[in-house]
């Protein structure tokens, strides 16, 4: 399959540099240039089916003319080899739960199964090694260090601000050492952010190393978040109620949930309503008919913005008949979490909290609705045991995380300091 950039003024690109590079040279980011279609009698029986079963068919779907089947097949095996259970939490309202894998994010399923899918590039380049390099303030650094962790032909380097992660946040991935580096930048998360850029467009360190990113920019962390959509579906069929006449809400942050929701729906996915809930920003003021600004810094521009519009062909209207916005300050995700714990018995965290009050505020007698549970609230543990007035018991791979020792380098924000240490790891 041919991949074409957002922005329009690339040339296409093959799956392995659409993967590895990450952003086309005109700085857009990368979508496939023809979407699969599932057909229809594939859902007549979705409910019988496991969820690796129905992983392979999407996947394949979407990678099998670059990636042969039986790799294919041990790519999704080895990455979504954990439950992401629908859990009915009220009448006609359901959780799906997307946190059990290793680092008890959402973000393990992308990032497992691009782990691999790099894994398999590698194996298949002459140079056989590729860096990954992101920056973090917890959660993605977690999933991201567990996803590439001991894979042969990767090295992933976890940049990080000094003194903005507490100790249960650094140790999901520093404490894992192999192919993973973690490196704790005396600075800014913005300092971790133009470094990561600085080194992804050095030509000197790019002529001899593979360098690429894992956060939700590469089309690759994103196109396997597909694959839950799918199993709500035959999930909800198992339970007998028809997902097209069920509302869809998920928290926000780079729409990375919203993009695959629509990319889903976009293959055959019989999906009802999407709705993210979201912080005040530019995502809820285009939904509610306000003009595109031009993409920057300053304006937080969520990253896959421009996927979703490529999907809808620039037709913002229609876009906004599909897609809705639900706005949750922060003061007003904390009131989700109470909320949803009084009416529910449910504890989730502020984000996918206010995804679950979106559904519960809606009037009686609504169609079903199931929304995303993105991270386990253990992860929030503090602010959880506040908001709630609970205790949170500690899961046991973060338990796990907690007894072993920090293995980190400490840099300034440089260039050459970085270079450095991945030369050093190569």
């Amino acid at each position: 399959m041919q991949y074409y950039s957002t922005s329009g003024n690339s040339a296409r690109a093959s799956l392995s540099q659409a993967i590895v590079h990450c952003v086309a040279p005109d700085g857009g980011i990368y979508m496939p240039a023809s979407w699969p279609s599932i057909p229809r009698a594939f859902f007549n029986n979705i409910d019988q089916l496991s969820l690796p079963d129905i992983a392979y068919v999407v996947a394949n779907s979407l990678f099998g003319e670059d990636v042969d089947g039986a790799v294919l097949k041990q790519i999704v095996s080895d990455s979504i080899n954990f439950k992401i259970p629908l859990v009915r939490i009220a009448t006609n309202l359901f959780a799906l739960e997307l946190f059990h894998g290793p680092s008890l994010s959402f973000k393990d399923i992308g990032t497992r199964f691009l782990a691999r899918l790099y894994r398999h590039l590698a194996a298949n380049s002459s140079d056989k090694r590729i860096n990954v390099l992101v920056a973090t303030t917890g959660n993605s650094g977690g999933a991201i260090a567990n996803a590439f962790h001991g894979l042969d032909g990767v090295e992933v380097f976890i940049l990080y601000p000094r003194g903005r992660l507490n100790r249960m946040q650094e140790s999901q991935f520093a404490t894992l050492g192999s192919n993973t580096h973690p490196i704790e930048v005396r600075g800014s998360i913005d300092d971790c952010n133009r470094l990561v850029d600085t080194a992804l467009l050095d030509a000197e360190l790019n002529e001899s190393l593979h360098l690429t990113s894992a956060n939700s920019l590469n089309l690759g962390r994103v196109l396997p978040q597909i694959i839950y959509f799918f199993e709500a579906c035959a999930r909800l069929q198992a339970a007998g109620i028809n997902p097209y006449d069920t509302d869809f809400t998920m928290p926000c942050g780079n729409l990375s949930n919203v993009a695959a929701a629509a990319m889903a729906r976009k293959m055959g996915a019989p999906l009802g309503s999407i709705t993210g809930a979201c912080s005040p920003g530019m995502f809820a003021d285009v939904m509610a008919g306000h003009p595109i600004p031009e993409q920057n810094p300053s304006n937080s521009y969520p990253a896959n913005m421009p996927r979703i519009m490529a999907l809808y062909g620039g037709d913002m209207q229609n876009m906004r008949r599909e897609i809705n916005a639900k706005v949750f300050s922060p003061s007003q995700q904390e009131d989700a979490v109470r909320f949803v714990y009084e009416h529910c018995g449910y504890i989730a965290e502020p984000r996918s909290a206010s995804a679950i009050a979106t559904l519960l505020q809606r009037p009686a007698g609504s169609k079903a609705g199931v929304a995303l549970v993105n991270t386990h609230p253990a992860k929030f543990l503090d602010r959880m045991t506040s908001i709630t007035g609970r205790a949170i018991e500690l899961p046991l791979q973060l338990t796990r995380f907690m007894a072993s020792p920090i293995i980190k380098e400490k840099i300034d924000p440089t260039l050459p300091a970085l270079r450095k240490i991945i030369i050093k790891n190569n």
